[in-house]
């Protein structure tokens, strides 16, 4: 392993003033309240006043919540103090602001999942994500942009429109989930809810510079779906830090499996690995870890930086004392086109019969990834399980003597918020040319996938590097992460562009 980008490793400075309650993480900010050294009250109006001043030059959000959140803090305000009155305990998340996703539907709030077809509906329902968060006692502040449909890497839709990158407007905020990077990196919120069905927390987080989880699947049950059964479809967070992703997933967790088995020890059943994750994400002995790095994962041809800070970053584990090795992970290039396949299906399926007659209204490309998806043949699509197998066959070996994999989250700079993205190909020697590593760990979906900051670009954005863990084993991925947050330090907050 080199080091040759080792002074990355020191932390930078936020812009943040340390009197700023919006500097605080989720963890602290419930504490606070607790405490009652922080207003909910407080808390919410400095959000707000950060959500309006961030959205009218990136465009993260579809509605900001002003007089419903402002409510809502008047009541976990007079909660709070009755707690400390009484001694009665207080979710985990009370008072605390957040954003959930276009794609996510909450009660009373327009529902348009970034699309024409859905302009102006209103939910008439919350999604069993959004129920668990508020009933944590967080409050809702904002719902953030979406591309449509969920279909994108880059958050731009025909609804809402481009939704840019809050440490340089003319690149990507990532997608799908990219007013939810936006929002936290902002500090409009501390934790905000995605989608992941090919990268779309994990994205987003790379190119804001947050932390992104996309859980094992079925760790967080996706309602979001017609299908119980769905391959591809998690929710996670977008969050500040580790701890504060772990916390998500401790309210957010569990429930009832597609199989009728209880999850998260209702009675009669306790699966172990439904633990709490928020209390032990920091107590990882390093020199317990093993850790396997693999800059391409077989195909990808990833920028010289990104590499360089991907071995910067299991360098610092290596300090620690974890035991570091390169692996051979040995993906095939047409991997991906698998995903895309697997994508074109996923959209077809779900928004063909909406869109029918109505075709003219959908991005243009949306319009092409439904009927290529219409036009796939079943025994083609199944064939998708057979190189599922393969890529198994091939990372297995190695997430049997490694805790985690280690690789990038993305393979190229940030893309730019206008124009055309930058098509993927396949080089001359075999390498596909590609920006996103994400795909394969939702192919390959019972494996968690944390994005954490690795570092900067070459143009000085925000890169990533992916932890993938054993299937269901979320809390390892979530230490290493803890571990590699503490040791690359936070990137420089672009919060103070929106006013302190």
């Amino acid at each position: 392993m080199h080091d040759q980008n080792a002074s990355k490793l020191a932390k930078l400075p936020s812009e943040a003033s340390p009197d700023d309650p919006l500097a605080l993480d989720a963890t602290e900010m419930a504490a606070a309240i607790r405490s009652g050294a922080l207003s909910p009250v407080v808390l919410v109006e400095r959000a707000l006043e950060r959500a309006e001043a961030v959205q009218s030059q990136l465009n993260a959000f579809v509605v900001i919540r002003r007089e419903e959140a402002l409510e809502a803090a008047r009541v976990a305000e007079r909660e709070a103090v009755k707690a400390r009155e009484s001694g009665a305990a207080l979710g985990a998340l009370h008072g605390v602001p957040v954003a959930l996703k276009d794609m996510t539907p909450t009660k009373g709030d327009i529902w348009t999942e970034g699309s024409r077809l859905f302009d102006g509906r209103i939910a008439d329902h919350d999604a069993t994500i959004a129920s668990a968060l508020l009933g944590a006692g967080a409050i809702l502040l904002a719902k953030t942009t979406t591309p449509e449909f969920a279909w994108s890497s880059r958050t731009d839709s025909p609804l809402w429109g481009v939704t840019r990158n809050p440490y340089d407007p003319s690149r990507t905020s990532g997608g799908s989930s990219g007013g939810a990077g936006v929002a936290v990196a902002t500090g409009c919120v501390p934790l905000a809810e995605g989608s992941d069905m090919g990268g779309s927390i994990r994205i987003p987080a790379s190119c804001c510079g947050v932390i992104g989880f996309k859980p094992s699947l079925g760790r967080i049950p996706y309602t979001g779906l017609p299908n119980a059964f769905d391959p591809l479809s998690h929710w996670g967070p977008l969050a500040r830090t580790c701890r504060d992703a772990a916390l998500f997933l401790d309210v957010t967790q569990g429930g009832f499996g597609p199989d009728g088995v209880p999850r998260n020890g209702d009675v009669g059943y306790d699966l172990a690995p439904m633990e709490r994750f928020a209390a032990r994400v920091g107590a990882l002995d390093p020199a317990r870890l093993r850790v396997g790095v693999s800059v391409d994962l077989g195909c990808y041809e990833v920028d010289a930086v990104i590499a360089d800070n991907l071995h910067a970053a299991a360098n610092a584990l290596a300090r620690m004392g974890a035991d570091v090795e390169m692996v051979d992970v040995a993906f095939p290039a047409d991997h991906a086109a698998l995903w895309d396949r697997e994508w074109a299906v996923w959209q077809a399926f779900y928004y063909g019969e909406a869109a029918a007659g109505r075709e003219d209204e959908l991005d243009p490309e949306m319009r092409a990834l439904i009927e290529e998806g219409r036009q796939i043949r079943a025994i083609d699509y199944r064939q998708g399980e057979i190189m599922r197998t393969m890529m198994w066959r091939s990372l297995a070996p190695i997430l049997r003597r490694c805790d985690v994999l280690l690789c990038p989250t993305l393979a190229r700079d940030v893309p730019s918020a206008d124009g055309l993205l930058p098509p993927g190909y396949v080089t001359a020697d075999g390498r596909l040319r590609e920006v996103t590593m994400t795909g394969a760990f939702n192919l390959l979906a019972r494996l968690p996938a944390l994005s954490v900051p690795s570092g900067v670009s070459a143009t000085g954005l925000p890169t990533g590097v992916q932890i993938v863990g054993r299937p269901g084993d979320d809390l390892t991925a979530l230490q290493v992460g803890a571990l590699i947050e503490g040791a690359v330090g936070a990137q420089r907050s672009p919060a103070g562009s929106f006013g302190q």
